[in-house]
């Protein structure tokens, strides 16, 4: 944590500046496969103990850390390999909630399946506290509210029949022994459940279940103390499609997100329901849109907005602001990530990282404001050892400035940023976004020597309105943004196509393999993983789940002219043009893009003149959740890259 090149960093771009700096070897491939140490932290509600979802040798732990007596051993509890910690939280000073998700194929269609896991931590033994033998049931770790009044159960919301939760019921469920009862019943015009901070359930949203092909949000609102539900039309400039994030002490100011009186971006509004209308602000920002509001540990009180910026940013309101400023303040060029409070708010934990740095878990005595490290992130991965990322703008070809990040290689060898060999990385999604975090993709090729661009090209998420709308209307538009990047890197003669390679997952790997169809002159190499790449077959899965006919014409059909510019900008259809060397890879289990989508490419470059590896992961997922499947997708992105680019000079030895 004692790295300060940000502002050398800054001016390589700008002055061409030569600089040698020692470092270590770089690590190896495998390496960055494996899982972070800490998946998410909990402190208990009397700050006495910590919990940690932690990884150990490849399977998932839960491990329970005593903070007073430092001479206490912790307790450990596994969890599983096969599965995606989702958060940690504790329900009361005795019982741990650990929620999940676990690939598996059900009648021939991958799904992600939700599971909530309860553990007590006094005889450390742990169950499902949700289930049924009866039937299949994805959704069983949807919590509606922690119930911060009612410790030994929180509200949930899922189906008692066989129709897979399409009309979740509101349950209160004992954290301990998993009996519930019915709060409220569903309705399938409802798929998500608000309570207030008393823990009535206040606002039912979701999709009309009679929506075919449009979107038609439906929501409903009930008032305090009262069992008469009234459709949100009644409530005047109050839409049913905006973000409900909560509600105030108040339990008639509900914090609502949305774009008013014409802004670009979405901020975060109080509407009064008793006045029926918008009534004061609570955050906004002209260039950034609100993502979320930050709870204190119990869930008692809105302390906070968020926001992504370059970084995620988190701006707490009046005095609880002081803590984490202090903090800030004192680790500039770092970012600090609020996880957890004690229920008295005296005891803070939380991720103190950036862009080169994994991340640290720290917690803070905020009467005291001594700091304590409990836990590193990423030990195998030394922040020394990583690549510096700076903040750039580049010119698209109609003029637009696109938002981007560079991370260049950790030791250029004593030379200046002058034909260095380059990735351009697209971020998935595609309506998400990069931000200035520490990030294991770009940093696994800057450890290998090569520059890393990474755009959010129109179609991002958080620049506001026109931004994202400019994108999700014209996938072609968002293939330009990608084009425009590496042509600005090679105009610059910070690269050359010689030495220029393109990248990406889901999203990215479509963007990537369509750049290296279009432009074969501007990249030596190509690589995707879990890749789009039959855009046709895309919808035809897509109308496999409930509602995906309504998501496939909204963010798929809505980007292209007609289905012959959705079979022009389709990879597999055109993979026989391929030219250079191709690297695909893809998991079995795959909900967001199947594997069938690998299969068609593969089939496809089978008729190319490209030099192709095709690595198949089975029964594995989008996010390569298995950890000896995700070292060895780096272990053959290494051999593929030497082979095809060979050794960078900017690689540490």
């Amino acid at each position: 944590m004692t790295r300060v090149l940000l502002i050398l960093s800054t001016i390589i771009f700008s002055l061409g500046l030569n600089f040698n700096l020692a470092y270590g070897k770089a690590p190896a491939a495998e390496i960055f496969g494996k899982h972070a140490r800490i998946a998410d932290a909990a402190l208990s509600p009397d700050a006495s103990e910590l919990a940690v979802v932690e990884s150990y040798k490849g399977t998932w732990i839960v491990r329970i850390i005593d903070l007073k007596n430092k001479g206490v051993e912790p307790r450990l509890v596994k969890v599983g390999e096969s599965l995606t910690p989702l958060w940690i939280k504790w329900a009361n000073n005795k019982q741990v909630l650990v929620s999940f998700n676990q690939s598996i194929e059900y009648n021939r269609l991958p799904l992600q399946v939700g599971s909530l896991y309860s553990l007590d931590t006094a005889a450390m033994k742990g169950k499902i506290l949700v289930r049924t033998d009866k039937y299949f049931r994805q959704f069983n770790n949807v919590v509606v509210d922690f119930l911060s009044n009612d410790p030994d159960h929180i509200l949930m919301a899922f189906s008692s029949d066989d129709s897979n939760n399409e009309k979740p019921d509101v349950k209160r469920v004992n954290v301990a022994s998993g009996i519930s009862k019915t709060i409220v019943r569903g309705r399938p015009d409802v798929q998500w459940w608000h309570t207030d901070l008393t823990g009535a359930v206040r606002v039912g949203q979701g999709l009309d279940e009679d929506s075919v092909s449009e979107i038609r949000y439906r929501m409903i609102i009930r008032e305090p103390g009262s069992d008469k539900w009234i459709d949100s039309k009644k409530y005047p400039n109050l839409s049913s499609n905006v973000n409900i994030h909560g509600f105030m002490a108040n339990p008639n100011e509900m914090i609502v997100g949305t774009r008013r009186q014409g802004r670009n971006t979405t901020g975060l509004y109080i509407y009064d329901l008793s006045r029926k209308a918008y009534t004061r602000t609570l955050f906004e920002n002209d260039t950034y849109d609100a993502s979320g509001i930050v709870l204190n540990g119990d869930g008692s009180e809105v302390i906070g907005a968020k926001y992504t910026a370059e970084e995620s940013e988190v701006e707490l309101f009046d005095e609880n602001a002081t803590i984490l400023d202090r903090v800030r303040k004192k680790n500039e060029g770092y970012t600090v990530d609020f996880i957890d409070q004690s229920a008295d708010k005296a005891t803070l934990i939380y991720r103190l990282s950036n862009a080169y740095d994994p991340g640290h878990l720290m917690m803070i005595d905020g009467r005291t404001m001594k700091e304590t490290l409990l836990l590193s992130y990423r030990e195998d991965l030394p922040s020394d050892d990583m690549g510096l990322t700076v903040s750039i703008r580049y010119p698209a070809r109609d003029g637009a400035k696109i938002p981007a990040f560079v991370t260049v290689p950790p030791m250029l060898d004593g030379q200046k940023l002058d034909n260095v060999p380059f990735i351009i990385l697209p971020h998935g999604g595609p309506y998400a976004r990069t931000s200035k975090r520490f990030d294991t993709y770009s940093q696994f090729f800057a450890s290998r020597g090569y520059g890393v661009l990474q755009m959010n090209f129109r179609g991002s998420a958080g620049y506001g309105e026109a931004y994202e709308k400019a994108g999700r209307e014209n996938w072609v538009l968002m293939l330009n943004d990608v084009e425009d990047g590496a042509r600005w890197l090679v105009e610059k003669g910070y690269t050359s196509p010689e030495k220029l390679c393109v990248a990406g997952w889901s999203f990215g790997g479509y963007a990537a393999l369509m750049e290296a169809i279009e432009h074969p002159d501007l990249y030596s190499c190509v690589l995707s993983m879990a890749g789009v790449t039959d855009l046709a077959d895309l919808v035809r899965d897509e109308r496999k789940y409930r509602f995906g006919n309504i998501r496939a014409k909204n963010s798929i059909l809505a980007g292209f002219e007609d289905r012959a510019e959705m079979k022009k900008f389709s990879p597999a259809k055109r993979a026989k043009e391929m030219k250079i060397p191709t690297f695909i890879a893809h998991g079995t289990y795959d909900q967001a893009v199947h594997f069938d989508q690998f299969e068609r490419m593969q089939k496809g470059l089978k008729k190319s003149s490209a030099d192709v590896t095709a690595v198949k992961f089975d029964k594995e997922d989008h996010y390569l959740s298995h950890e000896k499947n995700a070292k060895k997708f780096y272990m053959e992105m290494d051999k593929f890259l030497k082979k095809h680019m060979g050794e960078s000079p900017y690689m540490t030895k």
